[in-house]
């Protein structure tokens, strides 16, 4: 790990006096699990001869381990984590949430961007009976980490699309946070030629704003009225990437204006 301190739920570790490293240096190689392996689901074929892709499902979240310790350079030379200390550590990163963590380096550190849902784990590491370190493993919530958020906006005319480019790292689709504002009333279809989903909700009114959240697929609107939830056909607007292509198309049967933001994957671990 390149990083010597890291942020977390908003605070820096340096903040609490203390820096990410090793008591007596590196010792040397080491292998990282990523944390995304892919399972296949299979299903037998011809006998068992050949076997067929049924599903695919990661198999774990990302998940790392490292040691901090005081910062020597504004310790004054006493390493040894007083109680108080300990507690301060461990109240602020043993949580029950997943809260935004991301490592920090110097300038040429190119991970800073990269960031994950996390809560720690701690262990104490013992020095002839003193407090010397804290182990920390960091559990996330995702097999991946996640990037810089994306926010798009376009007013969007009837069946005229409009293109996003999907950089994330993981070969699939996923359900972004949208909020749309229709501009005409009647029903609305909105499709991704690269995706194949086409979401449709009847009985828009103009002005009405509908906001999706695309983690918990969960959709609501501005007007009471509306009974939205039996007039859509829980085909979720879904952007993404292939392997050989990034760019999605999207476009609306009717005039709106389309707000939507999403974290894209990144394939790395601290």
């Amino acid at each position: 790990m390149h990083a010597s301190d890291f942020e977390y739920d908003g605070k820096l570790l340096s903040q609490f006096g203390f820096v990410i490293g090793e008591i007596g240096g590196s010792s040397g190689n080491e292998t990282i699990d990523t944390g995304y392996d892919i399972s296949f689901v299979k299903v037998k074929r011809n006998g068992g001869r050949k076997y067929g892709v049924a599903a695919t499902h990661f198999e774990k979240c990302a998940q790392t381990t490292f040691t901090i310790l005081k910062d020597p350079d504004a310790c004054g030379g006493n390493q040894e984590i007083a109680s108080d200390e300990y507690r301060d550590i461990v109240r602020w990163l043993n949580r029950h949430q997943y809260l935004k963590f991301r490592l920090v380096g110097d300038e040429c550190y190119e991970m800073e961007t990269c960031f994950y849902n996390a809560s720690f784990n701690i262990k104490k590491v013992m020095f002839d009976g003193r407090l010397m370190a804290l182990e920390l493993t960091a559990d996330t919530d995702s097999p991946f980490g996640h990037g810089t958020p994306v926010k798009k906006a376009w007013d969007m005319n009837a069946n005229i699309g409009v293109e996003l480019v999907d950089y994330s790292d993981d070969a699939g689709f996923f359900i972004p946070d949208m909020k749309i504002t229709c501009g005409d009333a009647g029903d609305l279809t909105i499709t991704n030629d690269l995706s194949g989903s086409s979401m449709e909700i009847k009985n828009c009114t103009a002005g009405e704003v509908i906001t999706i959240y695309g983690s918990t697929q969960i959709i609501s609107t501005s007007v009471a009225s509306h009974a939205i939830y039996n007039d859509f056909n829980y085909d979720f607007l879904k952007i993404g990437n292939t392997y050989r292509e990034r760019v999605n198309t999207i476009t609306a049967t009717k005039d709106i204006t389309l707000e939507m933001s999403y974290a894209p994957s990144i394939k790395d671990v601290p």
